[in-house]
């Protein structure tokens, strides 16, 4: 369903057709959809941005498509996030040594005239040029009123949210709670399915990974 097609069914439920009743439930499917794609990290709200980063650099800046980091690889080897204050307790040495990155800080973002960044810093400080890969939440695209969610199952689950916003709207409380109750239920099976989804995914790689051998795709 497009966003069109979401205003206009809800307003057929709740008996609110005109066009500024429709302007308005556009409105919540935007709301709504953004709520969506933030509760989780669903698998197509991920994606990559790839990087040369120069020697002596342990502080990148990501692109403003990422809101935050998940994973990374520094030249194709994984490197993993820890905590900055557990580091700064533990082993304050760390932040200035320089080496190959093995672990990486998630930083505060930083905005600037060309947009907002998420940033992090490497441990430890790079002695040699190399590709910093990552993995990452991206933000949510507004939808035009022809575009679809991205994200799969979402519909029912972006339908009843917006009726529950479009019954409140129309001072028809005890329906839009009972419609929330319900989007909320939508909501965790979509979450539940998510997870199922994922862990069949960490199921099937070590099985490849058994059958084929590390080492046949050297």
């Amino acid at each position: 369903m497009t966003k069109s097609n979401i205003a206009n069914y809800v307003g057929e439920k709740v008996h609110s057709t005109d066009d500024d009743s429709q302007a308005v439930f556009k409105t919540f499917v935007d709301r709504r959809y953004e709520m969506i794609w933030n509760a989780e990290l669903w698998r197509e709200s991920l994606g990559t941005v790839s990087q040369t980063v120069a020697s002596g650099v342990d502080t990148v800046s990501l692109s403003t498509t990422m809101d935050f980091p998940v994973s990374a690889y520094w030249d194709e080897r994984e490197i993993t996030p820890v905590d900055y204050q557990r580091v700064f307790q533990m082993n304050p040495a760390l932040l200035a040594e320089t080496g190959t990155p093995t672990d990486f800080i998630v930083l505060p973002k930083v905005t600037s005239a060309s947009g907002t960044y998420s940033q992090i810093k490497l441990l430890r400080i790079p002695s040699d040029a190399k590709t910093l890969l990552v993995l990452g939440k991206l933000y949510v695209t507004e939808l035009g009123d022809n575009d679809s969610p991205m994200l799969s199952g979402v519909d029912n689950t972006l339908v009843a949210f917006v009726e529950a916003d479009a019954l409140e709207y129309l001072q028809q409380y005890a329906k839009a709670q009972a419609k929330l109750q319900e989007a909320a239920a939508h909501l965790q099976l979509m979450r539940d399915m998510e997870k199922h989804q994922s862990a069949r995914v960490q199921q099937l790689v070590p099985d490849v990974e058994s059958a084929w051998g590390y080492n046949d795709f050297n």
